[in-house]
């Protein structure tokens, strides 16, 4: 019981070693602050396509 408790607690330290900085840097990229200017980019790329391409012909 002893071994399975010390090889649970050992990965969960590993997982956190490796995957806390990742976490932390996607957590503050998508802040609240900046998530209105990441959606403001993506719809003016959404919709800034040229008139005469999205026109589809049949």
């Amino acid at each position: 019981m002893l071994l399975l408790i010390f090889f649970i607690s050992l990965t969960q330290i590993f997982s956190y070693w490796i995957f806390e900085p990742l976490t932390s840097f996607l957590t503050d990229l998508f802040e609240i602050k900046i998530l209105p200017i990441l959606l403001l980019f993506f719809f003016i790329f959404l919709f800034s396509t040229n008139k005469e391409e999205s026109n589809i012909k049949l």
